[in-house]
């Protein structure tokens, strides 16, 4: 670890324990999201039913952030985290005990949620501790341990199948060792804590540029891990090539988001996500010319993914150097809700286009939130530049 300077941060050991928070949490997200659509569809329920299943986090991002800082600055990162892994172990499992689908709804929303606020207290628990100077890299490395998670846990699936408790007994097993940094870490976990409350909107409206961008991250990566391999089978790829464009996308989301916070370290935020545009309008018009030609497209894919979580990265590190303690739980929690908002439009809107055209649908529904992004990014910088 000496490339992040960390002899010199005192924090080390907190960070590296959040970040194993993360890793743990995403493996049984990861896990978890697979299993649930896979046994909803051998219970016979339709694509349409499971969609809208698979909804449920997203949602209860959206409506439950105000509440994710509310018990944060009550009771602390620590017993707040506590708490959620204990739920979301006894929601997870109880998906094995039932087969009525209301109650999976129910448990679908409760089990995100509690996901969803593990997130937010580790990201504030990383931020809170990394200095400006690392503070790019630092969370670059957490949206990789997180996508290296949701792809191993997604592996694990592979070798366990979705039939019978071992998959569930698995799943909960990577969600209990969350717990394990709490303990290791100790005096590692900033304390939060405050009676001021914190509202969003006001964090929301400081921050556009950031919470943009999240919106821009949760409308891309859920609709390409939902329609991207449907795209490719519908323009001339086999079943098994198009779902293994994901896995392009999945690496390049874990391996690259180290040098975007590198980039936003030494260049700023703003043209670290000026290069993100510029990756993200590229890689859709790439997608489209290059949909028959696996291998170039294998390497579009890579380096649009980590386009896709630059987005996520970028907007964490805005909002680190912008906020600290309760605030900074805020800025967080204000992220995940616009990632929320992004995960329900997004594959909607993409769809839906996908029906008026085959050809290019998918891909102007993908190129149009980055070009607007593009176009609020480039006026922000324009106005900083006049103020400097």
């Amino acid at each position: 670890m000496k490339f992040l300077n960390f002899r010199e941060n005192k924090n080390t050991s907190g960070i590296i324990a959040a970040l194993c928070c993360v890793a743990a949490t995403g493996i049984g997200f990861g896990l978890s999201l697979p299993l649930l659509s896979i046994i909803m569809k051998n219970m016979g329920y339709s694509s349409s039913i499971i969609g809208l299943n698979t909804a449920m986090p997203a949602l209860a991002a959206m409506l439950l952030s105000p509440l994710f800082v509310k018990y944060l600055e009550k009771y602390g990162l620590k017993v707040f985290i506590f708490f959620c892994v204990v739920v979301s172990l006894l929601s997870f499992i109880s998906f094995y005990f039932t087969q009525v689908l209301l109650f999976w709804f129910l448990l679908r929303f409760i089990f995100g949620a509690c996901l969803d606020a593990i997130f937010v207290a580790s990201e504030t628990w990383i931020a809170e501790l990394s200095n400006d100077q690392i503070r790019g890299r630092i969370m670059g490395i957490f949206s990789s341990c997180l996508s290296i998670g949701y792809f191993t846990g997604a592996g694990i699936l592979t070798i366990t199948g979705s039939q019978g408790l071992t998959p569930f007994i698995v799943g909960s097993f990577f969600l209990a060792l969350v717990l394990v940094p709490l303990f290791i870490a100790k005096n590692k976990i900033p304390n939060i804590t405050s009676e001021e409350k914190t509202p969003l909107i006001p964090i929301i409206l400081s921050t556009p540029v950031a919470m943009f961008a999240a919106v821009v991250y949760g409308y891309l990566e859920t609709s390409a891990f939902n329609l991207l391999p449907i795209f490719g089978e519908k323009n001339g790829l086999t079943e098994r090539v198009s779902v293994s464009l994901l896995i392009s996308v999945g690496l390049g989301q874990a391996c690259l988001q180290y040098f975007i916070g590198a980039i936003a370290d030494k260049y700023g935020s703003l043209k670290s996500l000026l290069v993100c545009v510029i990756l993200g309008v590229l890689g859709a018009i790439g997608i489209k010319i290059f949909i028959l030609q696996p291998i170039v497209l294998y390497v579009i894919l890579f380096f649009w993914g980590a386009c896709i979580s630059g987005f996520y990265t970028l907007a964490l590190i805005i909002v680190g150097n912008k906020y600290q303690g309760s605030s900074l739980a805020g800025g967080n929690s204000a992220i995940v809700a616009m990632f929320g908002l992004g995960s329900l439009i997004g594959p909607p809107i993409v769809g839906v286009s996908m029906l008026y055209s085959d050809s290019n649908g998918f891909f102007l529904a993908i190129l149009f939130p980055v070009a607007v992004y593009g176009i609020e990014l480039s006026r922000s910088i324009f106005m900083k530049k006049r103020l400097s």
